[in-house]
């Protein structure tokens, strides 16, 4: 049972849950949590499978329209001892600073979205010392440096061989970048749509790969092919476009009216300069204008075949993953764990997910009846439920009530306007 935020540890847990001075709940959700031997990557494979079924058990499902979306996120914490602690970026603050990072896959379909799976990203620091590793409880199997792009890889490979379906997969800058995840998705047949970085090279055509002869006289033989045009980075190539190559696209109905982007699409070849041809994808550059904001991506897709509001529908389902994210922090606890070794990790993270799951049904089953239900509703009306006090209970749902309505309110006037 999730307390107020930042309170979601055992402790503050077992206060609502527990009488004063009876029992021994907190070892035994402590032993539960840490060092029971239940398997937390097979509990987030049956979480997996679940989902992929409940949306394909939907009227309007598509499988082309599931995407499998790769995103991680900080936990912020101290000292130097819980497993993977270290020095480095926190996208929730924005800046370097000490915290763990997992790398999370979730599966997102329309306005759906539940986290499925994840991977505790290791620094170097920590797999260069066996005996800091050993205390942390890290399989010796583990404990080798990945990075969060492999780890990505690891988690979708596993994800499809329990049969987990979907038509596409998509992440951030960080897994778009260079052509690690990339080209290993490319590889497997599936299709793709990943955030780039400014300065990403590309081709605007296909540029001959060569290895150049050898000079008369002394110096070595060349080994490494080159190409015979120079590439231009997507930021270069966004300058030179006019007005006339945006085309308008309405991606999807927000609660503040229709979200709009400007969208240019463009087919281009990407080389990662070990390879004898370059790979045609296409470039895809989005403008929302109200928010001041420009987003690269690259994608295996078909430039010609692919209508352009699919790839604006990939492009902007990543934020239905930071909504997930919001919704396990601030409902569910996600952040507020205090466990240090790597079982305890990972068990708290599956059952976080399980719930996030379990929520994501809730609401999916109710959406006709309560289509504003939100997370939150759903755990204060379960806490109202335990209470087993009608009067509780019927005081929720009337606030509920109240909170719909004038939500539903706040997103007619944005239709209005």
């Amino acid at each position: 049972m999730k307390t107020e935020r930042g309170k979601g540890n055992i402790e503050r847990m077992l206060e609502e849950v527990e009488v004063a001075g009876e029992g021994d709940g907190y070892q035994q959700v402590q032993q539960f949590i840490t060092d029971s031997p239940w398997d937390a990557l097979e509990l987030m494979t049956t979480v997996a499978t679940r989902t992929s079924a409940l949306y394909a058990s939907q009227p309007t499902y598509q499988e082309q329209d599931v995407g499998y979306i790769i995103d991680e996120s900080a936990h912020l914490k101290k000292g130097t001892q819980s497993v993977g602690v270290a020095r480095q970026y926190a996208g929730v603050i924005g800046k370097v600073d000490t915290c763990q990072v997992g790398v999370y896959a979730s599966l997102v379909w329309q306005t759906h979205t539940s986290l499925i799976n994840t991977r505790l990203f290791l620094p170097e620091g920590w797999t260069d010392d066996d005996d800091r590793c050993e205390r942390a409880g890290i399989p010796e199997v583990n404990r080798r440096h990945q990075t969060k792009p492999q780890l990505a890889f690891e988690m979708l490979t596993a994800d499809m061989k329990a049969g987990v379906r979907f038509g596409w997969v998509g992440g951030d800058g960080l897994y778009g970048h260079g052509y690690e995840l990339s080209y290993a998705v490319d590889d497997l047949g599936l299709t793709f749509l990943f955030d780039v970085h400014c300065d990403q090279p590309i081709y605007v055509e296909e540029p001959a790969i060569y290895v150049p002869e050898k000079k008369p006289g002394r110096g070595r033989t060349p080994s490494l092919p080159r190409t015979d045009a120079q590439p231009i980075s997507v930021k270069a190539y966004h300058a030179g476009l006019r007005e006339t190559d945006w085309q308008e696209v309405d991606v999807r109905e927000t609660t503040k009216g229709v979200l709009k982007l400007a969208l240019h699409v463009k087919e281009v070849w990407v080389w990662d300069g070990n390879e004898h041809q370059a790979r045609r994808w296409t470039l895809v550059i989005s403008r929302n204008d109200a928010e001041n904001k420009i987003t690269y991506s690259l994608s295996n897709a078909d430039a010609e075949m692919t209508p352009i509001e699919r790839f604006a529908s990939m492009q902007a389902q990543r934020y239905w993953v930071e909504r997930a994210f919001q919704d396990a922090k601030s409902e569910l606890g996600m952040s507020d764990y205090q466990v240090r070794k790597w079982q305890g990790w990972y068990h708290h993270m599956a059952l976080v997910i399980l719930a996030i799951s379990f929520l994501l049904r809730e609401r999916m089953h109710h959406h006709d009846d309560y289509p504003l239900l939100s997370c939150r509703d759903v755990r204060i009306l379960i806490v109202a439920l335990l209470t087993n006090d009608q009067n509780v209970i019927d005081k929720r749902l009337k606030q509920m009530s109240i909170r719909h309505k004038q939500r539903h309110k706040d997103i007619q006037r944005h239709f209005k306007t």
